[in-house]
């Protein structure tokens, strides 16, 4: 009954409010539009659950006579007007894309002289800069080719320092051959104490694991006993 009271009194602050919004339907934000759907969708939910309500209660009395036509009508009403309020808000949200879609037609309508213009000036900068380029390639090329004739006298020297490099890479390589026997026992010890340290570490995992297998045998014991033990 007090659930009864409280969507009575819903649907009638509901239908005060609704005359003055159908009088002349505002302009509304797409936010607000949204908010009115949104606003419809939850006044239906009401409606429906004041008429379940409702029903139920008529069904309770002894003689419900136009009990159950009003009850149809009331909500036949609310949804009614959720309906309308949702229909005006998908209006004001279509009418809200729409204005924006106009200003932004004539914004580039009021625009394009100066898109025209603009690409005018980058065609003319592009022009200039493709003059300046190709001079540049010109001025590399002189460039280049004196840089050529300079380094051909060098070719020489650079050959000389490339035999002197090999020449010390093979004493380096033979010196690194005679103490190769020493870095093999060395490189051997170090193998032979990773490998050992990794043997522990192994042996401590198992260790750990066993020991973890052990409290989790003992817990399930102790739960088994108190759930034994509580019967």
């Amino acid at each position: 009954m007090q659930i009864s009271k409280r969507l009575a009194l819903i649907f009638l602050l509901f239908h005060g409010w609704a005359p003055a919004q159908a009088a002349e339907p505002p302009t509304l934000s797409v936010e607000e539009a949204r908010a009115q759907r949104a606003r419809g969708k939850s006044l239906k939910a009401e409606a429906e659950a004041r008429y379940e309500a409702e029903k139920a209660e008529c069904q309770a009395r002894v003689i419900a006579v136009g009990c159950m036509s009003s009850a149809k009508e009331r909500h036949a009403a609310a949804v009614g007007e959720a309906d309308t309020l949702q229909r005006e808000a998908r209006r004001a949200e279509r009418e809200a894309r729409q204005r924006k879609v106009d200003a932004k037609e004539a914004q580039r309508a009021a625009e394009a002289p100066g898109r025209e213009a603009a690409q005018q000036a980058d065609v003319e900068r592009y022009r200039e800069q493709e003059a300046q380029r190709a001079a540049e390639r010109e001025r590399r090329q002189a460039d280049a080719d004196a840089t050529l004739e300079a380094r051909r006298g060098k070719v020489a020297a650079e050959r000389a320092a490339k035999l002197k490099k090999i020449e010390d890479k093979q004493r380096e390589l033979a010196q690194h051959a005679a103490r190769a026997p020493e870095r093999a026992a060395m490189r051997a010890e170090r193998e032979r104490q990773h490998a050992e340290r990794a043997r522990q570490i192994d042996e401590r995992a198992r260790d750990y694991a066993e020991k973890l297998k052990r409290r989790e045998a003992d817990a399930a014991a102790k739960k088994a006993a108190q759930a034994a033990a509580a019967r």
